[in-house]
Formats: C-alpha cells, sequence, structure tokens
C-alpha cells in the first residue's frame, strides 16, 4: 500500500494558483489497523483528515500523531463508483482510493498558518484516534484569500 497527497491552491476566482505533490508514508498504526481487519474487530474507519505545522521527518514506525496538528476536518463522502478506481491488469492490477476535503477561505479559524504535514485519521477529536498514515510538504501558508483541495489518493 502507498498513497499520496495532492494539495490544489484556488484563489477567490476558482482558478487553480498552485499544486504540490507529496507521497505519503503508512505509520505502523495504520498498517496494524489494516491487520485488524483480519481479525473481525469493529473499527472506526478512517474519515478525517487533519493538518499541522510540524515538520520533522516520518517515521513509521514511531509517529502516532501529527506532530504539531492545528486542524482536522471530515472527508467529504466516499463514493464507491467514481472514487474506488481499477489500474493495471492481470497480475499488476491494483485499487486506488481517492479521498478529498476541501478547507474553504475561513478554515482553519486562525489564520495565516504555515502547513506543512497532514495525515489521516479515524477519530473527529485533535490528537486522538488511530493515524493511518502521514505525509510532510513544502510550506503552504493558508489565509483566507484562498482555498485548500486535498485529494488523497492510496493505491493498494
Amino acid at each position: 500500500m502507498k498513497g499520496r497527497l495532492i494539495i490544489q491552491k484556488y484563489n477567490p476566482q476558482a482558478q487553480l494558483v498552485q499544486e504540490v505533490k507529496a507521497d505519503n508514508s503508512i505509520v505502523y498504526t495504520g498498517r496494524e489497523l489494516v491487520a485488524k481487519l483480519f481479525t473481525n474487530q469493529t473499527i472506526d474507519p478512517i474519515r478525517y483528515i487533519a493538518l499541522g505545522t510540524g515538520g520533522s521527518t516520518v517515521a513509521p514506525a514511531n509517529d502516532i500523531q501529527l506532530e504539531n496538528e492545528v486542524f482536522r476536518k471530515e472527508l467529504k463522502p466516499f463514493d464507491l463508483g467514481k472514487d474506488l478506481i481499477e489500474s493495471g491488469d492481470g497480475d499488476s492490477k491494483k485499487c486506488k482510493i481517492m479521498l478529498s476535503v476541501d478547507l474553504d477561505f475561513g478554515e482553519p479559524d486562525k489564520q495565516p498558518v504555515e502547513l506543512t504535514e497532514a495525515g489521516l485519521f479515524n477519530s473527529p477529536e485533535q490528537s486522538q484516534g488511530i493515524m493511518y498514515n502521514r505525509v510532510t510538504f513544502p510550506k503552504i501558508t493558508k489565509s483566507e484569500q484562498f482555498k485548500l483541495t486535498l485529494v488523497w489518493e492510496i493505491l493498494f
């Protein structure tokens, strides 16, 4: 499994002004979450994206939260027909899911904020729940002058 976060920055005229792509790491807690699916345990699904200002290198074996989380939001509803994509063929056949969220002009409340990290979680509460993955990316200063669309592609 692997993933990539695509961050798109839009101005008030709905024009794309910047796009950043960053490959993520599936952290140990995320791997453990997937393993639990095989044991018939009830698990809260991954439904939230968290953003932060931390810049430390991703440590998949040790990271359980973002370094400095500042905002968390529920992902858009998942559409199985549109968001689960089959790619490749034969022995190289893969599934790709696309998860997304929009940060509107007024989100988060305290702006400007220099965002540098993100992760997917299964809890709406900041600094709680299981983190599936973490990614760091070049600084994006979020202000009320633009909105962000974040698209997370996960390939199985």
